[in-house]
């Protein structure tokens, strides 16, 4: 009886670390699952990420009329720009005679008695020139056109900036001398669909019209 309680003793002293060991893994492994599970849990899909960006992106909204480049910088398209506004009056006027030096070429050009590449000549001293904003530039350059053999191109400018009526008598004479000039086929209302046009014939001849009324 007495070797059996010692054999009894001997065998649970025995057994004591295997089951500390074994509560100690069991331990070890329940804080392991709860951290990944609140890694997991924590942690976006890509797929929510994307429709997260997509429904603050459709929610964004422009004011009217604005153009927005890369959110938050927007072009003023009514903005004026004034150049070197240190000295605005100075440049102002400095423009303005620029501008009037050129159509004075240009004009000086139209009515000269001897003159080369008469009608490109006064497109060039013009290149500088808005023709939409600048109904004298827009003027002459129409007749240059004109003068060129270029009804369609002259017809085309002449509407889109719209010369002063006072001047639109002066340009219908020079449509109708235009006309005249081309053969038929040139002229841009029987050209056919397709075929390329006579070269237009032009009228180097100095302009004798009218000055643009200022």
């Amino acid at each position: 009886m007495r070797l059996a309680c010692l054999l009894f003793v001997a065998f649970a002293i025995t057994l004591a670390p295997v089951g500390a060991r074994a509560a100690g893994n069991a331990k070890s492994a329940a804080k392991t699952t709860k951290a990944v599970q609140k890694k997991a849990t924590g942690k976006k899909k890509p797929a929510e990420d994307q429709s997260a960006q997509t429904k603050a992106a459709a929610n964004r909204t422009l004011r009217p009329g604005a153009l927005t480049v890369n959110v938050g910088h927007e072009i003023n398209e009514d903005a004026h720009v004034t150049p070197f506004p240190s000295f605005a009056p100075h440049a102002k006027k400095a423009l303005a005679q620029n501008r009037r030096d050129q159509l004075v070429d240009a004009e000086q050009a139209a009515r000269a008695s001897a003159q080369a590449d008469r009608w490109w000549t006064v497109l060039f001293h013009l290149r500088e020139l808005d023709s939409r904003n600048d109904p004298e530039a827009c003027f002459w350059r129409v007749v240059a056109y004109y003068r060129l053999g270029e009804l369609a191109r002259a017809r085309a400018l002449r509407g889109m900036c719209e010369p002063p009526p006072s001047v639109q008598t002066i340009l219908d004479n020079e449509d109708a001398m235009s006309s005249t000039l081309q053969p038929l086929e040139a002229l841009p209302e029987m050209a056919a669909a397709g075929e390329k046009p006579p070269a237009p014939v032009a009228n180097n001849d100095a302009y004798g019209g009218p000055a643009f009324p200022r």
